[in-house]
């Protein structure tokens, strides 16, 4: 097995496992004050792992495009939150 194979398989594993801890917080995590902005703090932590797989995996193009549209998600649900209070 060559060393980029090796590097390959390290860095899905190292995501993998940073997806899984990250998903344990998103979990574990009570409702308190501000809860939806350190859950999506959390789950920006899983797409940066996500972008590392599919980097690792050869999919470029499909990992350019998760980079592009995940932090408008993030936004376009927070922004949705935060109105939402403004309403309360």
């Amino acid at each position: 097995m060559e060393y980029i194979e090796i590097i390959r398989y390290l860095l899905i594993f190292l995501a993998s496992l940073g997806v899984l801890f990250a998903s344990y917080r998103l979990w574990v995590e009570k409702d308190k004050k501000n809860i939806v902005y350190a859950r999506i703090h959390i789950v920006g932590v899983i797409d940066c792992a996500c972008f590392i797989i599919f980097l690792a995996l050869g999919k470029i193009l499909l990992a350019v495009v998760y980079l592009i549209l995940a932090p408008f998600m993030a936004h376009a649900i927070a922004y949705a939150s935060y109105h939402d209070k403004l309403k309360e």
